[in-house]
């Protein structure tokens, strides 16, 4: 939709142009021109496409503990949020949520702690790295899987994961 209306505005600006002048159109959409929501959706998708390219955060097995590589997890996301961090000043009551999730094995009362306590883990590691806004924890424990039923270890991998966004 933003596409087209830049296209309906392109096109009127170079209909009033002379011939002789060159019409310079922005690479990218003004986003403080977008109402907050958008930009909340913007940002959100930017986190996802990060999560994406870096993989998710990985734990030691049963813990809360981070493995190791995830170095570059937590600075893919802090470069997204510093990206959008003047935009993301405007809106008021802003944080970032971190929600965790896990495989099927163990308890569901089990699983539940587990991903609440690895949320809480990322939250730290975005704050020990510099985040300043306020980050909240959750977990959904392995009610919430990607893939089911889990049929091999690839399939488990997928539903551990943390997902990191911003809300209102």
């Amino acid at each position: 939709m933003l596409r087209y209306q830049i296209g309906i505005v392109a096109v009127e600006l170079m209909l009033a142009c002379t011939v002789s002048r060159a019409v310079e159109m922005p690479k990218v959409p003004d986003i403080s021109a977008m109402s907050k929501g958008s930009v909340l959706d913007k940002v959100n998708k930017s986190l996802a496409d990060q999560q994406i390219k870096d993989g998710q955060f990985e734990f030691k097995t049963g813990k809360a503990e981070f493995a190791s590589g995830n170095t570059k997890r937590v600075s893919g996301l802090l470069k997204v949020i510093s990206n959008y961090s003047k935009t993301l000043s405007a809106i008021p009551n802003l944080h970032v949520t971190a929600e965790g999730h896990t495989d099927a094995d163990g308890t569901t009362e089990g699983n539940q702690k587990l991903s609440i306590a690895r949320a809480q883990s990322v939250c730290g590691a975005l704050k020990a790295k510099g985040m300043k806004m306020p980050c909240t924890p959750s977990g959904a424990g392995s009610a919430k899987p990607l893939v089911s039923p889990e049929k091999s270890a690839a399939d488990k991998q997928k539903n551990r994961r943390v997902l990191v966004q911003m809300a209102k």
